[in-house]
Protein backbone atom coordinates (compact mmCIF):
# COMPACT_ATOMS: atom_id res chain seq x y z
CA UNK A 1 0.00 0.00 0.00
CA UNK A 2 1.32 3.45 -0.95
CA UNK A 3 2.41 5.72 1.91
CA UNK A 4 1.03 9.22 2.49
CA UNK A 5 3.92 10.93 0.70
CA UNK A 6 3.41 8.81 -2.43
CA UNK A 7 -0.34 9.43 -2.38
CA UNK A 8 0.18 13.19 -2.18
CA UNK A 9 2.79 13.05 -4.93
CA UNK A 10 0.40 11.18 -7.23
CA UNK A 11 -2.41 13.60 -6.41
CA UNK A 12 -0.13 16.56 -7.13
CA UNK A 13 0.83 15.04 -10.51
CA UNK A 14 -2.86 14.58 -11.34
CA UNK A 15 -3.62 18.19 -10.46
CA UNK A 16 -0.77 19.38 -12.67
CA UNK A 17 -2.14 17.25 -15.50
CA UNK A 18 -5.43 19.13 -15.13
CA UNK A 19 -3.52 22.36 -15.71
CA UNK A 20 -3.36 23.70 -12.16
CA UNK A 21 -0.53 26.07 -11.28
CA UNK A 22 1.94 25.11 -8.55
CA UNK A 23 0.16 27.35 -6.03
CA UNK A 24 -3.27 26.00 -6.96
CA UNK A 25 -2.05 22.41 -6.56
CA UNK A 26 -0.36 23.29 -3.25
CA UNK A 27 -3.56 24.92 -1.99
CA UNK A 28 -5.70 21.94 -2.96
CA UNK A 29 -3.37 19.45 -1.24
CA UNK A 30 -3.05 21.66 1.89
CA UNK A 31 -6.82 22.19 2.14
CA UNK A 32 -7.42 18.48 1.72
CA UNK A 33 -5.48 17.89 4.94
CA UNK A 34 -6.82 20.89 6.86
CA UNK A 35 -10.48 20.42 6.01
CA UNK A 36 -12.89 23.40 6.13
CA UNK A 37 -10.79 26.32 7.37
CA UNK A 38 -10.90 30.12 7.52
CA UNK A 39 -9.09 31.90 4.69
CA UNK A 40 -6.65 33.38 7.23
CA UNK A 41 -5.66 29.87 8.38
CA UNK A 42 -5.07 28.73 4.79
CA UNK A 43 -3.02 31.85 4.02
CA UNK A 44 -0.87 31.35 7.13
CA UNK A 45 -0.39 27.65 6.39
CA UNK A 46 0.84 28.43 2.87
CA UNK A 47 2.72 31.58 3.91
CA UNK A 48 0.84 33.64 1.32
CA UNK A 49 -0.80 37.05 1.83
CA UNK A 50 -4.60 37.11 1.90
CA UNK A 51 -4.95 39.11 -1.34
CA UNK A 52 -2.82 36.52 -3.15
CA UNK A 53 -4.59 33.54 -1.56
CA UNK A 54 -7.88 34.88 -2.93
CA UNK A 55 -6.36 34.84 -6.42
CA UNK A 56 -5.31 31.21 -6.00
CA UNK A 57 -8.76 30.31 -4.66
CA UNK A 58 -10.33 32.00 -7.70
CA UNK A 59 -8.17 29.78 -9.91
CA UNK A 60 -9.44 26.65 -8.16
CA UNK A 61 -13.02 27.92 -8.35
CA UNK A 62 -12.63 28.33 -12.09
CA UNK A 63 -11.70 24.67 -12.31
CA UNK A 64 -14.65 23.56 -10.20
CA UNK A 65 -12.52 22.34 -7.30
CA UNK A 66 -13.80 24.63 -4.53
CA UNK A 67 -16.73 23.90 -2.21
CA UNK A 68 -17.70 26.91 -0.05
CA UNK A 69 -19.54 26.09 3.17
CA UNK A 70 -23.23 27.01 3.50
CA UNK A 71 -22.69 29.34 6.48
CA UNK A 72 -23.32 33.07 6.28
CA UNK A 73 -20.88 34.82 4.00
CA UNK A 74 -18.82 36.41 6.79
CA UNK A 75 -18.40 33.06 8.55
CA UNK A 76 -17.77 30.80 5.57
CA UNK A 77 -14.82 28.44 5.61
CA UNK A 78 -12.79 27.46 2.58
CA UNK A 79 -12.70 23.85 1.48
CA UNK A 80 -11.98 21.94 -1.70
CA UNK A 81 -13.99 19.33 -3.53
CA UNK A 82 -13.03 15.71 -2.66
CA UNK A 83 -10.45 13.79 -4.71
CA UNK A 84 -13.31 12.03 -6.50
CA UNK A 85 -13.89 15.35 -8.29
CA UNK A 86 -10.27 15.33 -9.43
CA UNK A 87 -10.64 11.80 -10.74
CA UNK A 88 -13.84 12.73 -12.59
CA UNK A 89 -12.17 15.72 -14.23
CA UNK A 90 -9.16 13.58 -15.20
CA UNK A 91 -11.46 11.09 -16.88
CA UNK A 92 -13.32 13.86 -18.68
CA UNK A 93 -10.03 15.32 -19.92
CA UNK A 94 -8.72 11.97 -21.11
CA UNK A 95 -12.00 11.22 -22.86
CA UNK A 96 -11.81 14.58 -24.62
CA UNK A 97 -8.18 13.96 -25.59
CA UNK A 98 -9.09 10.50 -26.87
CA UNK A 99 -11.84 12.00 -29.05
CA UNK A 100 -9.43 14.65 -30.34
CA UNK A 101 -6.80 11.98 -31.00
CA UNK A 102 -9.24 10.02 -33.16
CA UNK A 103 -10.30 13.19 -34.97
CA UNK A 104 -6.72 14.24 -35.73
CA UNK A 105 -5.74 10.68 -36.71
CA UNK A 106 -8.60 10.47 -39.20
CA UNK A 107 -7.66 13.87 -40.65
CA UNK A 108 -3.90 13.23 -40.62
CA UNK A 109 -3.58 12.32 -44.34
CA UNK A 110 -5.32 15.56 -45.35
CA UNK A 111 -3.27 17.59 -42.86
CA UNK A 112 -0.03 16.12 -44.20
CA UNK A 113 -1.16 16.85 -47.75
CA UNK A 114 -1.50 20.52 -46.70
CA UNK A 115 1.93 20.55 -45.04
CA UNK A 116 4.78 22.21 -46.91
CA UNK A 117 8.21 21.72 -45.44
CA UNK A 118 9.83 24.83 -46.93
CA UNK A 119 13.20 25.39 -45.29
CA UNK A 120 12.50 23.12 -42.33
CA UNK A 121 15.48 20.75 -41.84
CA UNK A 122 15.24 17.22 -43.16
CA UNK A 123 14.38 14.65 -40.48
CA UNK A 124 16.16 11.30 -40.69
CA UNK A 125 15.54 8.43 -38.30
CA UNK A 126 17.45 5.17 -38.30
CA UNK A 127 15.40 2.11 -37.37
CA UNK A 128 17.20 -1.00 -36.21
CA UNK A 129 15.61 -4.41 -36.09
CA UNK A 130 12.32 -5.85 -37.26
CA UNK A 131 10.22 -4.48 -34.39
CA UNK A 132 11.07 -0.84 -35.07
CA UNK A 133 10.57 -1.32 -38.79
CA UNK A 134 7.13 -2.90 -38.41
CA UNK A 135 6.01 -0.18 -36.02
CA UNK A 136 6.94 2.47 -38.56
CA UNK A 137 5.61 0.43 -41.48
CA UNK A 138 2.14 0.41 -39.96
CA UNK A 139 2.22 4.20 -39.55
CA UNK A 140 2.01 4.32 -43.34
CA UNK A 141 -1.67 3.49 -42.89
CA UNK A 142 -2.15 6.48 -40.59
CA UNK A 143 -0.35 9.00 -42.78
CA UNK A 144 -0.94 7.95 -46.38
CA UNK A 145 -3.89 9.79 -47.92
CA UNK A 146 -5.08 7.89 -50.99
CA UNK A 147 -2.02 6.08 -52.27
CA UNK A 148 1.38 4.70 -51.28
CA UNK A 149 4.23 3.54 -53.52
CA UNK A 150 6.42 0.47 -53.05
CA UNK A 151 9.57 -0.28 -55.04
CA UNK A 152 12.08 -3.09 -54.75
CA UNK A 153 12.53 -6.72 -53.82
CA UNK A 154 9.33 -8.18 -52.41
CA UNK A 155 11.03 -11.55 -51.86
CA UNK A 156 13.53 -9.95 -49.47
CA UNK A 157 10.79 -7.92 -47.80
CA UNK A 158 8.77 -11.05 -47.06
CA UNK A 159 11.98 -12.61 -45.72
CA UNK A 160 12.20 -9.87 -43.10
CA UNK A 161 8.55 -9.81 -42.09
CA UNK A 162 6.16 -12.64 -42.90
CA UNK A 163 3.12 -13.33 -45.03
CA UNK A 164 0.95 -13.16 -41.89
CA UNK A 165 2.14 -9.63 -41.06
CA UNK A 166 1.82 -8.62 -44.71
CA UNK A 167 -1.78 -9.92 -44.76
CA UNK A 168 -2.62 -7.92 -41.64
CA UNK A 169 -1.15 -4.77 -43.20
CA UNK A 170 -3.09 -5.32 -46.44
CA UNK A 171 -6.37 -5.78 -44.55
CA UNK A 172 -5.90 -2.53 -42.65
CA UNK A 173 -4.88 -0.73 -45.83
CA UNK A 174 -7.95 -2.06 -47.63
CA UNK A 175 -10.21 -0.94 -44.79
CA UNK A 176 -8.81 2.59 -45.03
CA UNK A 177 -9.19 2.61 -48.82
CA UNK A 178 -5.50 3.25 -49.48
CA UNK A 179 -4.38 2.07 -52.91
CA UNK A 180 -0.81 0.98 -53.52
CA UNK A 181 1.36 0.89 -56.59
CA UNK A 182 3.99 -1.84 -56.31
CA UNK A 183 6.96 -1.90 -58.71
CA UNK A 184 8.68 -5.19 -57.97
CA UNK A 185 11.70 -7.15 -59.05
CA UNK A 186 10.84 -10.48 -60.72
CA UNK A 187 10.15 -13.30 -58.22
CA UNK A 188 7.56 -15.92 -57.36
CA UNK A 189 6.41 -13.69 -54.48
CA UNK A 190 5.90 -10.79 -56.87
CA UNK A 191 3.75 -12.94 -59.16
CA UNK A 192 1.74 -14.18 -56.16
CA UNK A 193 0.99 -10.62 -55.04
CA UNK A 194 0.19 -9.48 -58.59
CA UNK A 195 -2.42 -12.22 -58.97
CA UNK A 196 -4.42 -10.66 -56.07
CA UNK A 197 -4.26 -7.03 -57.21
CA UNK A 198 -7.96 -6.80 -58.05
CA UNK A 199 -9.11 -7.72 -54.54
CA UNK A 200 -6.39 -5.91 -52.56
CA UNK A 201 -6.57 -2.33 -53.91
CA UNK A 202 -3.20 -2.67 -55.61
CA UNK A 203 -1.60 -2.36 -59.02
CA UNK A 204 1.58 -4.36 -59.43
CA UNK A 205 4.12 -4.09 -62.22
CA UNK A 206 7.24 -6.20 -62.62
CA UNK A 207 10.50 -4.38 -63.37
CA UNK A 208 12.21 -6.68 -65.84
CA UNK A 209 15.83 -6.40 -66.94
CA UNK A 210 17.06 -4.61 -63.80
CA UNK A 211 20.16 -5.91 -62.01
CA UNK A 212 18.99 -7.74 -58.85
CA UNK A 213 19.19 -6.08 -55.44
CA UNK A 214 17.77 -6.83 -51.98
CA UNK A 215 16.61 -3.41 -50.79
CA UNK A 216 13.25 -1.66 -51.15
CA UNK A 217 11.59 1.63 -50.34
CA UNK A 218 8.10 2.94 -49.69
CA UNK A 219 6.83 6.48 -50.33
CA UNK A 220 3.89 7.98 -48.42
CA UNK A 221 2.84 11.49 -47.40
CA UNK A 222 6.12 13.45 -47.33
CA UNK A 223 8.21 10.48 -46.18
CA UNK A 224 10.41 7.77 -47.63
CA UNK A 225 11.06 4.50 -45.81
CA UNK A 226 14.18 2.78 -47.15
CA UNK A 227 14.90 -0.75 -45.96
CA UNK A 228 18.10 -2.78 -46.00
CA UNK A 229 16.95 -6.25 -44.94
CA UNK A 230 20.34 -7.87 -44.44
CA UNK A 231 21.27 -5.63 -41.50
CA UNK A 232 18.32 -5.40 -40.76
CA UNK A 233 18.18 -1.63 -40.95
CA UNK A 234 15.70 0.99 -42.17
CA UNK A 235 15.99 4.74 -42.69
CA UNK A 236 12.92 6.97 -42.40
CA UNK A 237 13.42 10.23 -44.30
CA UNK A 238 11.00 13.11 -43.84
CA UNK A 239 11.74 15.56 -46.62
CA UNK A 240 9.23 16.61 -49.30
CA UNK A 241 11.99 17.36 -51.83
CA UNK A 242 13.70 13.98 -51.52
CA UNK A 243 10.31 12.28 -51.69
CA UNK A 244 9.44 14.32 -54.80
CA UNK A 245 12.66 13.14 -56.46
CA UNK A 246 12.01 9.48 -55.58
CA UNK A 247 8.42 9.78 -56.81
CA UNK A 248 9.70 11.13 -60.12
CA UNK A 249 12.13 8.22 -60.44
CA UNK A 250 9.36 5.79 -59.52
CA UNK A 251 7.01 7.29 -62.12
CA UNK A 252 9.69 7.02 -64.83
CA UNK A 253 10.29 3.32 -64.11
CA UNK A 254 6.57 2.68 -63.62
CA UNK A 255 5.69 3.93 -67.10
CA UNK A 256 8.41 1.79 -68.68
CA UNK A 257 7.13 -1.31 -66.89
CA UNK A 258 3.52 -0.95 -68.07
Amino acid sequence: MANTAEVKKNLYSSLKELGLTDLEADLYVASLSLGPSPIATIAARMNISRPNIYKVIAGLEGRGLVAISKKKKYARNFMVEPPTAVLEKLREKRETISDLDETVASALPDLLAMYHQGETPTKIKVLEGKEQFLQTYFTVLDEAKDEALFFGSLADYIGVTSWEEQSEWIKKRYTKGIRIKALLLPSADAEKVKSKDAVELRETRILKGAAPFVTFFQLFANKALVWQPRAPLAVLIEDEYIVAMLKSMFAWMWERSG
